[in-house]
């Protein structure tokens, strides 16, 4: 199963249609920051599940945190500003531990990156749009318990 991970969209539409359209994904993971830009995502592309969160410039009745289970993996998504991950990722890192997930996806920083710690990977995608940092978006590929992740 291939899962696409965007986050911190701003508005910007462009990136994420384009990566759907390259990447051809069986699911993806929006981590907030336009919650409505993954709302529209989602009306795209209807027959794709999509797992979505708010983030800290989204407002309304919106999840900020899910527990989502894919292929024998456990996925905690957030955005991470209620985690605190611009001063760190310990916070995160005890949310993961708590809800016993393989991988976390977050956002927030607009820093892409993947970690390892205490047996759980963290990936924060970087952000899909709308920023002057580097954009990007992250791949995830779960079969059987097993996954792969890379940074796009």
């Amino acid at each position: 199963m291939k899962i696409l991970v965007f986050s911190d969209s701003h508005g910007s539409m462009g990136k994420m249609v384009e990566a759907m359209e390259l990447e051809r994904p069986h699911h993806v993971f929006f981590l907030g920051d336009h919650y409505r830009d993954g709302q529209e995502l989602a009306s795209l592309y209807p027959d794709v599940p999509m797992d979505l969160v708010r983030g800290n410039c989204d407002w309304g009745k919106a999840p900020d945190l899910r527990v989502v289970e894919l292929e024998g993996v456990r996925f905690l998504l957030t955005h991470g500003h209620l985690q605190y991950v611009k001063s760190g990722l310990d916070e995160l890192l005890q949310e993961g531990l708590n809800r016993q997930v393989n991988v976390i996806c977050f956002g927030h920083t607009h820093l892409a990156k993947v970690v390892y710690r205490q047996g759980i990977y963290l990936m924060n995608p970087g952000t899909v749009g709308g920023c002057r940092a580097r954009e990007g978006y992250g791949v995830i590929h779960a079969q059987d318990g097993s996954i792969n992740l890379e940074l796009k």
